[in-house]
């Protein structure tokens, strides 16, 4: 009884010890990895700046972006400008981006609902007289009366697969009112039709 409440005890310390590393290790972790935006940002010139801890150089601002490199506590680097939370500095001839609470940042902050927004002016209308363009009215074609060299269809538009109104019998006349593409516009018992100018003579 005595040797399994001495193996129960021992595996009960050893839980309660593996519990306290888990512990430790996520907190040390966490002074690197907490890097949350602010809702203040910090208006200061581009100045060399100091480290209050450490902290990792990012590609981006964003805590999911590629890891350039970590800066140790007391470490110096370029600040160039913060963006409510997250620096912008200079890091081994790179641009990174480092959590603004980890920096020692000499300069004034400005609350984000306070920051003043710059009204937009309204643009000036123009004073400029707009001369009103000339319509180009193109001369319609003069109609004309053609014959019909041979018996041939009567088309609702200019394709040979549009639908027939009627057919011109071989010497009748008809009138054209203009031409396009080898068609002819063609007025037909009161209607618009096309037929082709091949079948057509102006004789």
């Amino acid at each position: 009884m005595n040797n399994v409440m001495n193996r129960k005890s021992t595996k009960m310390v050893a839980a309660a010890g593996l519990a306290l590393t888990l512990a430790f290790t996520t907190v040390g972790a966490g002074t690197i990895n907490a890097e949350a935006a602010q809702t203040t940002k910090y208006v200061a010139k581009p100045q060399m700046v100091t480290v209050k801890s450490d902290v990792k150089v990012r590609a981006g601002e964003s805590t999911k972006s590629k890891v350039l490199g970590i800066l140790k506590k007391g470490e110096k680097v370029y600040f160039v400008k913060d963006d409510y939370g997250w620096s912008k500095v200079t890091y081994k001839g790179k641009t990174g981006y480092v959590g603004t609470r980890y920096l020692n940042i000499p300069g004034k902050q400005v609350d984000s609902k306070k920051a003043p927004v710059k009204k937009a002016t309204p643009a000036k209308a123009s004073t400029k007289k707009v001369t009103p363009t000339k319509k180009t009215t193109s001369k319609a074609q003069a109609s004309k009366t053609v014959t019909a060299k041979t018996a041939v269809n009567v088309r609702a538009s200019q394709s040979k697969t549009s639908k027939v109104l009627g057919v011109l019998k071989k010497g009748e006349k008809v009138t054209v009112v203009k031409e396009s593409r080898g068609w002819s516009q063609v007025t037909y018992k009161g209607k618009t039709g096309y037929v082709a100018t091949q079948f057509l003579s102006t004789k």
